[in-house]
């Protein structure tokens, strides 16, 4: 049998000087570069490239390919005018790694499995065909990818210098984006700050406009979004109360105890030395998830103007209706009632009145628009109309359950407690009045709904 005429004309596009062929082999003067056996009835390719330089041939660091007659092993070679190579083998050897180094690669229908001896691979072209495809699409990949990387940061240096802006589009190719998460996804990070070694703020915040807008237009399964609900309701919203409710039990305003001191640092690695901040920061990390009508949180945000030490309510939040509520808290220590023995009836507590006129007075600094800084006020009003910063609402979070007086009470007198405290919130315009213990129970309740409305 003689060399097939294809096999002949692949050869022959190399151009390369003093290339012989004749039935049997194809040679060059440092050896055959193709020869087809016979007796075993099998092609053997060995590859060489010419050095256009020095004017001479070299032999590759590349296996010789062993195949039947039946197999066109075009297939899998890579051909141009100055060299021919296995498809890919640079990432070939990568994906070969566990069968060690060979110098042959025998390719046969009788080999089931790939397998390796004396540096010998043995593998079917069926599987050989079919990993140099997954290799070719592979390649794609990191070839766009390399290109829409350097787009994306010559495009950021360029709007960064110069006047014209240029917009970014999406050149990822498909699949990619597997390998980015497939690497952020290792069991080697079990904490927050694994993640933080490689991701920055930018990062994170581009991650976290990418899967919310992903949960808006409902690109996730059903399932994930199922598994998602389960962490966020079953698991981190029952975290957050049993947090809230380690708090709850501390008896004094000193966060020196030991059990002080390890429950502030569940809530924040800073120092916290007061209780009224470690309830900010619980609510801060929390609110969201606590109070459920909440799409964005501004903490601290300062007013001008305002009669009082503190400047900034604790948090300005937008509700789901784009309605702006001034939240304030304080402790669940505060006592937010007083017994007035002349009237034979419970009123706010000093404290608590206090609490009512700052927020009141915050209340009133937004709806003139008296924002410390400008760029407060433009964020904001990115989460809603600013017609809405004209019908701000007050939000009080203080004391608890036991806590609500210091009088002592009789039957009589907790029933006119619960009388009087239900009146009086009520009677403000515009302004609710929580305890820690009701924001904790409603997030319980919130749990128990859900779950007797689960299948």
């Amino acid at each position: 049998m003689a060399i097939k005429q294809e096999y002949k004309d692949f050869f022959g596009q190399l151009n390369w000087p003093d290339i012989k062929t004749t039935d049997q082999e194809i040679t060059i003067p440092s050896g055959k570069i193709l020869e087809y056996n016979e007796k075993d009835k099998e092609y053997v390719v060995r590859f060489f490239y010419y050095n256009y330089t020095e004017r001479k041939y070299e032999p590759k660091n590349t296996p010789q390919i062993i195949f039947d007659k039946n197999f066109d092993v075009r297939e899998i070679l890579y051909n141009n005018t100055r060299k021919y190579d296995i498809s890919y083998f640079y990432l070939l050897k990568t994906v070969l790694t566990d069968f060690g180094n060979f110098n042959i690669i025998k390719i046969s229908d009788s080999y089931k499995t790939i397998s390796a001896q004396k540096g010998i691979l043995r593998i079917s072209p069926i599987k050989l065909l079919e990993i140099i495809a997954d290799l070719n699409e592979a390649s794609q990949k990191i070839k766009s990818q390399n290109s829409a990387v350097t787009l994306y940061f010559t495009n950021k240096v360029h709007n960064k210098h110069l006047k014209r802006k240029i917009e970014n589009v999406t050149t990822t190719r498909k699949g990619f984006f597997e390998f980015a998460v497939d690497r952020f996804n290792l069991a080697t990070k079990i904490s927050k700050r694994d993640y933080e070694k490689f991701l920055n703020e930018n990062d994170i915040s581009a991650l976290a406009l990418l899967s919310e807008g992903m949960i808006k237009n409902e690109v996730f399964s059903d399932d994930f979004l199922r598994v998602l609900d389960d962490y966020f309701i079953k698991e981190k919203l029952q975290k957050i109360i049993k947090l809230g409710r380690k708090i709850l039990n501390l008896k004094n305003t000193s966060l020196r105890s030991n059990l002080a001191k390890a429950i502030a640092l569940e809530v924040s690695d800073s120092q916290i030395k007061q209780l009224e901040t470690l309830w900010q920061r619980y609510f801060e990390k929390n609110l969201l998830y606590l109070v459920f009508s909440y799409k964005k949180i501004y903490p601290k945000v300062e007013l001008t103007d305002i009669d009082s030490d503190k400047k900034a309510p604790d948090f300005i939040g937008i509700n789901h209706y784009n309605g702006v509520d001034i939240i304030e808290i304080k402790t669940h220590l505060a006592n937010a009632m007083v017994w007035d023995n002349s009237h034979k009836n419970f009123t706010f507590s000093h404290e608590m009145s206090k609490t009512i006129i700052q927020t009141m007075n915050y209340m009133d600094a937004i709806i003139q628009r008296r924002f410390q800084k400008e760029e407060n006020k433009e964020n904001i009003t990115k989460f809603t109309e600013e017609e809405n910063l004209y019908h701000p609402r007050g939000i009080i979070i203080i004391s608890s359950q036991d806590k609500l007086t210091k009088t002592k009470l009789t039957k009589a007198k907790k029933e006119k407690l619960k009388r009087d405290f239900t009146k009086l919130r009520n009677s403000l315009q515009n302004i609710e009045i929580l305890t820690f213990d009701e924001i904790l129970k409603i997030a319980d309740d919130y749990i128990k709904n859900i779950r007797s409305q689960t299948p």
